[in-house]
């Protein structure tokens, strides 16, 4: 059975976009190549470090979300090393079993969030605006007795 791993790795900040697409890629093929199944990647963008890395005060961070066998994130890892546009990388283990029903699901749900009808939130009516503050102003009132 698959593990589900996550892996964050960065790259400098001043990296061509061809090029960190072709990073992305690569590190993907791999995945995909030892039979694991990639379930996103997210670009986190640009960001200053919290310390120097290589000379380097901003990078560029990128998430992968997967599952796979071991030998999938051992080949991952061996790449990052061997790669001088990688300054930083972390893996880690979110399960132990991952259920290929849950990933199937997680995989097809990005593509429905992206619709902008199901991104409008309606504003909360009037009584709850009002049951939210009888809430806020009881709260203070027994903080009080009881102290």
């Amino acid at each position: 059975m698959p593990r589900r791993y996550e892996t964050i790795f960065i790259t400098p900040a001043d990296i061509p976009d061809e090029e960190l697409q072709a990073l992305i890629e690569r590190y993907s093929a791999i995945i995909t190549g030892r039979k694991g199944i990639l379930v996103k990647v997210e670009k986190w963008g640009k960001r200053k470090l919290a310390y120097e890395i290589k000379k380097h005060l901003r990078g560029y961070y990128i998430l992968l979300d997967f599952a796979g066998q071991t030998d999938v994130v051992n080949e991952i890892e061996r790449n990052f090393k061997i790669d001088d546009k990688i300054l930083k990388y972390m893996t880690i283990k979110k399960e132990d079993v991952a259920d290929l029903k849950v990933l199937e699901t997680e995989i097809n749900l990005p593509a429905k969030e992206t619709k902008p009808e199901e991104a409008i939130v309606p504003p909360a009516s009037s009584e709850e605006a009002e049951t939210e503050e009888e809430k806020d102003s009881i709260a203070p009132a027994a903080d009080e007795t009881s102290g």
